[in-house]
């Protein structure tokens, strides 16, 4: 069986994964990034595979840690990275066009650094939902 609290411990104690943010802001991260272990790992078995997707979650992290960061070097190339994360992490494809990248950078761009880690959150969440329940959860 997989053991959760190891999971999360292990995520908790990755100080690259928060470095770049002020306190307040690397929590919200910390605590979206403790909130999707459970349905990460849900019925998975084996720790390494568990422990796999933590990786890949931690790995998103970075980049949101990264992006909000840094605001000032925000591009759409960036944008793309942290899709193909999110892709890897959730096994959730995303179409997302070369416009939409750039909005999303440009809006980035002129944000706080907690401003921003919140928009990227919400921003990737709506590319979690199913395509059936976009647009009933959230409203653009």
């Amino acid at each position: 069986m997989v053991d959760r609290q190891v999971l999360t411990d292990r995520l908790l104690e990755a100080e690259n994964l928060t470095d770049n943010l002020e306190d307040e802001d690397a929590n919200t991260l910390l605590k979206w990034g403790v909130a999707q272990i459970n349905p990460l790992i849900k019925g998975i078995k084996d720790e390494d595979a568990a422990g796999e997707k933590v990786n890949h979650l931690m790995g998103l992290m970075r980049q949101v840690n990264s992006i909000a960061g840094n605001l000032s070097t925000v591009s759409e190339d960036k944008i793309q990275e942290l899709l193909e994360q999110f892709t890897e992490t959730f096994n959730k494809d995303h179409h997302v066009s070369d416009e939409e990248r750039k909005e999303v950078a440009e809006k980035l761009s002129q944000m706080q650094p907690g401003e921003a880690v919140n928009y990227l959150l919400d921003w990737m969440h709506s590319k979690k939902q199913p395509e059936d329940q976009k647009g009933s959860e959230q409203n653009g």
